[in-house]
């Protein structure tokens, strides 16, 4: 089984991948969170892909995710089952990321889009830290101590999880994001889950279509 999970910022579909791998054992292909881990090296890779996901808080050419894909791909069995995290973000990669599925015998199975408004984006975001020590991520709810509960670490957000870096990649989503999903509505392949539940109604909405 291979399914891409699709959201706007804070829908929490990273949430609902790992659930949704847990539950199916399935590989969780995070592209987002790869991609951050490249900006962190120093190379020629990693600064160019800081400079576009940090500084001009805009996607990553098709290129890289060519070439991050087909690395993933050929490290797995054909018979383990990956769950698509974020990606395909634009039609021209939704054309290509099919086509590299097939080189690899595989096909998308289902097409998962937690959806929820704009406001309630940026109110989730606006929680949303991790833990510079264990890496651990923490919503952080109004009066709460800023530290680690896990191991009392420093809590900080994203460096693109300003306000306006969130306005900008909601819009990129809209532009670039939305036409994917209606890609693969005409194949059939989308089911719609409101993201505005709990984390535990969103994920007993997605078995029903699995």
């Amino acid at each position: 089984m291979n399914i891409v999970i699709l959201g706007p910022q804070g829908s929490g579909k990273g949430t609902q991948a790992k659930l949704i791998a847990q539950k199916f054992s399935l590989d969780h292909f995070d592209m987002g969170k790869a991609l951050r881990q490249v900006a962190l090296l120093d190379t020629p890779l990693g600064r160019e892909v800081h400079e576009i996901i940090m500084v001009k808080k805009e996607l990553v050419p098709s290129r890289l995710l060519r070439e991050v894909l087909h690395i993933r791909l050929n490290d797995l069995g054909r018979e383990q089952g990956i769950i698509f995290d974020g990606v395909p973000r634009n039609v021209e990669q939704a054309v290509y990321f099919e086509e590299a599925l097939q080189e690899f015998g595989r096909k998308i199975d289902r097409v998962i889009f937690v959806d929820i408004s704009k406001e309630e984006s940026l109110k989730r975001i606006g929680k949303r830290f991790s833990c510079e020590d264990c890496k651990e991520a923490v919503i952080l709810k109004e009066g709460e101590a800023e530290a680690c509960a896990k191991c009392g670490g420093k809590l900080s957000q994203r460096a693109d999880d300003t306000k306006e870096g969130i306005e900008k990649r909601l819009g990129i989503f809209r532009e670039e994001t939305v036409p994917v999903i209606e890609y693969f509505e005409k194949k059939n392949l989308v089911s719609k889950i409101n993201g505005a539940q709990s984390v535990e109604e969103v994920f007993g909405d997605i078995l029903k279509v699995l």
